[in-house]
């Protein structure tokens, strides 16, 4: 093969290797910057031991998905891990209900060290998707409307 055309082939590969890093690049950046679905904080609530943070947040996924409220419980010493392409934090969810964030009115109240209770007296008891009873050590009770 002639030296110029071996350098024209191999130019043309590298000049797509190049494109083709940069697309894959600029991808994970245009995900992680825009994720499909994003959580909002709402509010806080520490435990009186400073062991435990309970959060309430509201995530919507897209203009026609519902909007879901979510309580998460983490260590107080650690930040809430928010998903790096999803936007969304799952790790520690106890609680999810299929409301916004005004409409369910979630209180937190840490009735003891490990004691949580989450009162949610305008939630819709059908929009209820999750709640769990424990998460470690931490007790969850719930004042939920009626059946």
């Amino acid at each position: 093969m002639d030296p110029f055309a071996r350098k024209m082939v191999f130019g043309s590969f590298a000049y797509g290797s190049m494109i083709l890093v940069m697309f894959a690049v600029l991808t994970v950046v245009y995900l992680h910057m825009r994720p499909k679905c994003s959580d909002r904080l709402v509010g806080e609530s520490t435990d009186p031991g400073s062991q435990w943070t309970a959060s309430v947040m509201e995530r919507r996924c897209g203009a026609e998905a519902p909007f879901l409220t979510h309580v998460n419980v983490r260590p107080a010493t650690q930040d809430l891990k928010i998903g790096f392409f999803s936007g969304s934090a799952a790790e520690g969810e106890i609680f999810l209900v299929e409301q916004d964030a005004a409409d369910a009115a979630i209180t937190l109240r840490w009735t003891g060290p490990a004691t949580l209770t989450i009162q949610c007296s305008r939630c819709t008891a059908a929009l209820v998707q999750k709640h769990d009873e424990r998460l470690g050590n931490v007790a969850v009770r719930y004042d939920l409307p009626s059946r």
